[in-house]
């Protein structure tokens, strides 16, 4: 069996494998051409480790005797991704290799395409004894339970990410298997459940080791002391907490979470006074905080947040606050109470902006990754118009044409935008204005929410923004039927002849015959998701 090469080989790699400079004018046999087949077992398999093993699979499987003995004869990892294969081939690859050789099998993600196969890598998860990382993206919720079991007995899994599509039946019990896990660091669950009426007992003498925790359902106010009681040696925690309307919460027990230092926190309907008791309780060692606050008005108050932070926050070196509060209004006086030496000294600036009441957030720049421009600028906190440009942000959202306009910032390194609500007619004026604010080249993913002209904007887009390997579009709505009229209309064979996607998500269509006018659209599609069909006829 060959063995693979030792870490210090790996800087050789590149003095063996040389590209040969050929004189197409004056090619001779002492030309020196290095072939793959010629390489030694060792680099070839360095040349694997930079692959996906699919592709590697795909490539050399049946290519000749040797290819397929490296393959076969090896204790070379093997990280699994279905997303980039399709139905057919996942066969194949499912027999020669993920079978045969489920021992080597050290990360496994899937989506929920493969659920529903009669060969199904979930089937199999106990057998994967080497696993150390396993994703399970929109999965069904009749799969969890069996899930959880099966991966009870994997010693070496240290990531795990589950989320699940749809209700499960009970949230504590699957969140309890999971902190059983005896060697799980990273896990990222969403467990919805429909009814939420009991609540975790609390851990006496069970102990997670999960050191960072993103929990993207809603856990519940009456069931957050319990839950953080499992898992003492966290240090990155994310959540969405919401208050609970049924049940009345106490809070018997302080727990002190020593090596937690970052915090994410989504509050729906909490008010400042929840949120203290929280920090106070349970997140007082916490020395960086992203909190994104709905629908609350309590969180205005300067003094309050300058005695919770001295008192109970000391460790305090990011301070990261987004306040929607779509409701109430904040004045220019309360704004200016934020500007005090307390906030100043620490270097944590704040701005708003107001439609039908404010949003109030951090403005340091190296700490803003997302950026929403919604309404006009408010020119008394907006720096006085001057031009500004947010390195840090990767992700734009436009959503108001004359708010676009008057955006006094730049997004010089943002890959990704969003476009919502823009209408058809002004798109040519919005393209005009977002290339002085956003570079065009950056781009990779776009996502168009309008409800019935999504598929026109991309049209109209698709042949200015030309580095687009991601789109996800809303609801596609096509008036005509004559969809060959469509496929030779000039712009639709620019905008196909000009794109790269590669993965294409729709929300809705109403026939199959558009889910085809897409596929045209973007020839080079490798995956492409539809969530609903609806009919319009029958």
């Amino acid at each position: 069996m060959m063995k693979r090469s030792t870490r210090s080989q790996k800087t050789n790699v590149h003095k063996n494998v040389e590209i040969a400079k050929v004189d197409t004018d004056s090619l001779s046999e002492e030309s020196s051409i290095t072939h793959l087949e010629e390489l030694s077992n060792e680099v070839i398999y360095e040349i694997f480790e930079f692959l996906d093993y699919f592709h590697v699979y795909q490539s050399f499987f049946n290519l000749n005797t040797r290819f397929q003995n490296l393959l076969t004869c090896s204790n070379l990892p093997i990280k699994v991704n279905t997303s980039s294969i399709s139905r057919s081939n996942f066969e194949n690859y499912y027999t020669d290799i993920i079978i045969p050789y489920q021992h080597r099998i050290i990360s496994l993600s899937i989506r929920h395409l493969f659920f529903d196969c009669d060969i199904s890598v979930h089937t199999i998860l106990s057998k994967f004894i080497r696993l150390e990382t396993l994703i399970l993206e929109h999965i069904s919720p009749e799969y969890i339970e069996n899930v959880l079991n099966d991966i009870a007995s994997l010693s070496n899994l240290s990531s795990l990410v589950i989320i699940v599509d749809g209700d499960v039946e009970n949230e504590n019990e699957c969140l309890l298997q999971i902190f059983r896990l005896p060697t799980l660091k990273y896990c990222q669950i969403s467990l919805r459940e429909l009814c939420k009426y009991g609540s975790l007992p609390f851990a006496t003498n069970e102990n997670s080791p999960i050191e960072q925790l993103v929990i993207k359902h809603f856990i519940y106010s009456h069931n957050i002391e319990n839950l953080l009681s499992y898992v003492p040696q966290l240090r990155r925690l994310s959540l969405d907490y919401s208050k609970d309307q049924y049940i009345k919460t106490q809070h018997n027990h302080s727990i002190t979470l020593n090596y937690l230092t970052h915090l994410f926190l989504k509050l729906n309907e909490v008010s400042f006074d929840e949120f203290e008791h929280l920090i106070k309780n349970f997140f007082c060692k916490t020395q960086v905080l992203h909190l994104d606050v709905k629908i609350d008005g309590t969180f205005y108050d300067d003094n309050r947040w300058e005695q919770l932070i001295l008192s109970h926050m000391p460790l305090l070196r990011v301070f990261d606050i987004r306040i929607d509060n779509r409701y109430h209004r904040i004045y220019d006086s309360q704004l200016k109470l934020f500007n005090s030496p307390f906030w100043l000294q620490r270097q944590w600036f704040f701005d708003q902006q107001d439609y039908y009441g404010t949003i109030f957030y951090s403005t340091n720049p190296y700490r803003r990754k997302e950026y929403t421009i919604e309404q006009k600028i408010n020119p008394q906190t907006d720096l006085d118009y001057q031009i500004t440009n947010l390195n840090s942000v990767r992700h734009a959202c436009i959503v108001d044409e004359i708010a676009l306009n008057n955006c006094i910032y730049r997004f010089p390194n943002a890959t990704d935008l969003t476009l919502k609500c823009i209408s058809l007619e002004k798109l040519n004026e919005v393209m005009t204005t977002l290339q002085h604010i956003i570079p065009w080249n950056n781009l990779t993913k776009l996502e168009i929410t309008n409800d019935k002209t999504s598929l026109e904007i991309l049209i109209q887009v698709l042949p200015l923004i030309r580095n687009l390997i991601t789109v996800k579009l809303d609801h596609v709505v096509v008036d005509t039927k004559d969809f060959v009229a469509i496929r030779k209309r000039a712009n639709f064979q620019l905008a196909a002849n000009a794109n790269i996607i590669r993965n294409l998500t729709v929300q809705q269509i109403n026939e199959v015959e558009e889910a085809k006018l897409l596929t045209i659209l973007c020839p080079r599609l490798q995956h492409f998701t539809i969530t609903k069909i609806s009919t319009l006829y029958g």
